[in-house]
């Protein structure tokens, strides 16, 4: 049986390729998905979000760094990187219309694996180098922010 770290790198391909059928085979039906702009639950759900990404930034490709393997646990800090031409959904749940500009930046994806399954899924990326080279302003925080705790 493959380790898990093996069967992370199937899943930075199919996303490399944006090969949604192979991306569902890697998640269990009932995934869990964090990302800094929310949570999806369920299958088609994070597959809507990686579709999403796709839209914005149509090239985008992962580069896994290396890969970190505890328990059911896999860590693979990563740069990922494209070239910005389509709407993107930012974390604030503004559009943003496509800029034609590159785009790399660090980001950090966190799997709990289950019997070869993604049931759960962290994927945190570095905002402030987004913003800067999409040329965008930093959004403002409201006065009633909470950070999240989970």
């Amino acid at each position: 049986m493959p380790g898990l770290a093996e069967h992370v790198h199937r899943f930075f391909e199919a996303c490399n390729t944006h090969d949604l059928a192979v991306l569902a085979r890697c998640y269990a039906p009932d995934v869990f998905l964090k990302t800094p702009g929310g949570q999806a639950e369920g299958r088609d759900e994070v597959l809507s979000v990686h579709q999403m990404i796709w839209d914005g930034i149509p090239d985008l490709c992962v580069t896994a760094l290396q890969t970190i393997e505890e328990d059911d646990d896999v860590a693979a800090p990563s740069v990922m990187s494209g070239t910005h031409r389509g709407p993107l959904l930012l974390p604030g749940g503004d559009d943003v219309a496509a800029t034609g500009r590159p785009v790399s930046f660090r980001s950090c994806w966190i799997f709990t694996m289950q019997e070869g399954l993604i049931v759960s899924h962290q994927l945190y990326w570095d905002q402030l180098e987004l913003y800067v080279q999409l040329g965008l302003p930093l959004p403002e925080v409201p006065d009633d922010f909470q950070p999240d705790q989970a």
